[in-house]
């Protein structure tokens, strides 16, 4: 398992637990450390949920070009399957 960046509360203040307060206390190192392994894990994932919602933002702009009535109308099926997909995909995940 990994160490722990939350400081242990430790009642007694002899020299044993003094130093073992001292291997989980809390630093700016230890947080910047932990900070770059957990944007590794979550960078792509940020970058993924990111393009998605700018590729629906590409479509609507163009489609925006071509009149009102079109726009009205993309923006309702894009809404339309985002919330029609997500209950489908939610649905499936419960079963």
């Amino acid at each position: 398992m990994e160490e722990s960046v939350i400081p242990m509360e430790v009642e007694q203040k002899t020299e044993r637990y003094n130093e073992e307060e001292q291997k989980h206390k809390v630093t700016w190192n230890g947080f910047s450390e932990e900070m770059k392994r957990i944007c590794v894990v979550a960078g792509p994932m940020v970058i993924v949920i990111s393009s998605q919602y700018l590729l629906q933002v590409v479509s609507i702009t163009m489609v925006g070009h071509l009149g009102e009535l079109y726009l009205s109308s993309a923006a309702l099926a894009i809404s339309l399957a985002s919330v029609t997909g997500f209950s489908l995909i939610v649905s499936l995940y419960s079963h």
